[in-house]
């Protein structure tokens, strides 16, 4: 029973997540805002003390992904080949740099597929994954004080 509690404190904390995301991406007047983080949110929740779910993965992670489908889409062009290049170079550099954050591997594909500008990396990608990372940890403590098992 309780690792069923603690599935649904965090199934309601991705929820949390996910709507503060909604409406962000409301506010800021571009739907692909979202999507490079809600595979993040289920991964940092779910499995909050693997290596892919620390924050210096999850920011790490997707600012090397959204470099990497920047330069894909500077040798290449918008397209299917530009986000396969950036995808495998995300691949690359999340772990060359020790921070391996799967979800992330989304940015390259997105800015190199939609042919996005250098300032996605500032906004939605370093903003987002600050916030992203900040929530997890901040929920997973919240979890903790409530005594909920499972949230570290």
């Amino acid at each position: 029973m309780r690792q069923v509690i603690a599935w649904l404190y965090q199934a309601l904390g991705a929820s949390v997540a996910v709507g503060i995301m909604e409406g962000l991406a409301r506010l800021g007047h571009h739907e692909a805002v979202r999507v490079p983080f809600v595979t993040s949110i289920v991964l940092t929740l779910f499995a909050s003390e693997s290596t892919p779910a620390q924050p210096y993965s999850v920011v790490t992670g997707h600012l090397v992904s959204s470099i990497a489908g920047l330069a894909a889409l500077a040798c290449l062009g918008p397209g299917d080949a530009a986000a396969a290049l950036g995808v495998g170079t995300a691949a690359l550099l999340m772990m060359a740099s020790r921070a391996p954050h799967p979800p992330a591997g989304v940015d390259a594909f997105l800015i190199a597929q939609l042919g996005l500008s250098w300032f996605w990396i500032v906004n939605p990608v370093l903003i987002g994954a600050v916030l992203l990372a900040a929530f997890s940890r901040l929920w997973a403590l919240a979890g903790r004080y409530l005594s909920v098992q499972g949230c570290r």
